[in-house]
């Protein structure tokens, strides 16, 4: 069994790193040496992987093409080999990976990534309750100024510089992306699961501060507070009501919190 066991992991060495510590135990014959026996096993597991990644970023494989992306999954899969039990989650560090692999002007390539693994992230993420507009309503009107929100598990937050959502819908359409372009700015969205079905769309900028605000345990007062940044104090309360009604109605957020003595 110890004999096995070291095998196996002589195996895995040198499937993950090219060690040749498990060459010596490979049978050898005429037709086929050592080295390529085991460079047959080495490069169906580099290909599987590869290939998992494909069905993570469908759009970025068609947007760069097989071979750039064969490429860079190649260079991935070097620069960080597979830790999970599951290949599905082989992929994650691949947008960060991109930025780099790519100079500044093909930045949008990463961020297309970015976009397709955290729709598999939203899809992916564990169900749950979803905040309804009735309970808004039993808020006691003293006790709201310290409410705080739990959002969806599903809901992910990003920060775009290029049109990339954009090409990515075109690509998931069929249809041709517009070029790349660049903003001054990086323009906010929200990405989350409801019924099933991702959605997603652009934040206005207050709305981006009041989510991130949201996101980080603030609570009602703390978001009027922060909102009066656009708006005047008398209208910044309905500001910050309309824009809670909106994400509850469309099951962004899981649950409310006011204080210890309430349900």
């Amino acid at each position: 069994m110890n004999n096995l066991i070291a095998l196996q992991k002589q195996m895995q060495n040198h499937l993950l790193s090219g060690d040749t510590i498990i060459n010596e135990s490979i049978v050898k014959t005429e037709k086929v040496t050592r080295e390529r026996r085991l460079a047959i096993y080495r490069e169906a597991y580099q290909i599987r992987l590869v290939d998992s990644l494909a069905s993570n970023f469908p759009c970025l494989l068609i947007y760069i093409g097989r071979d750039a992306f064969n490429k860079i999954g190649l260079a991935y899969l070097d620069t960080f080999p597979s830790t999970y039990r599951s290949i599905r989650w082989f992929g994650d560090k691949l947008p960060n990976f991109l930025h780099d692999f790519y100079d500044e002007e093909h930045a949008y390539i990463a961020e297309l990534a970015e976009f397709e693994w955290k729709l598999t992230l939203s899809f992916d993420a564990n169900d749950t309750d979803i905040l309804m507009i009735e309970q808004m309503a039993a808020v006691p009107p003293e006790a709201w100024a310290e409410v705080t929100f739990t959002a969806h598990p599903s809901l992910q937050r990003m920060n775009f510089f290029w049109n990339s959502v954009a090409i990515w819908q075109a690509l998931s359409e069929e249809e041709n992306p517009e070029p790349p372009i660049k903003n001054t700015s990086p323009a906010a969205w929200v990405l989350w699961r409801h019924d099933f079905i991702n959605h997603f769309y652009e934040l206005e900028q207050d709305e981006a501060w009041a989510m991130d605000a949201l996101l980080a345990a603030a609570n009602f007062g703390e978001l009027c507070e922060g909102l009066c940044q656009w708006h005047n104090p008398d209208v910044v309360g309905m500001r910050a009501a309309t824009l809670l009604k909106k994400w509850i109605q469309s099951g962004l957020l899981a649950s409310l919190n006011y204080g210890v003595n309430h349900d």
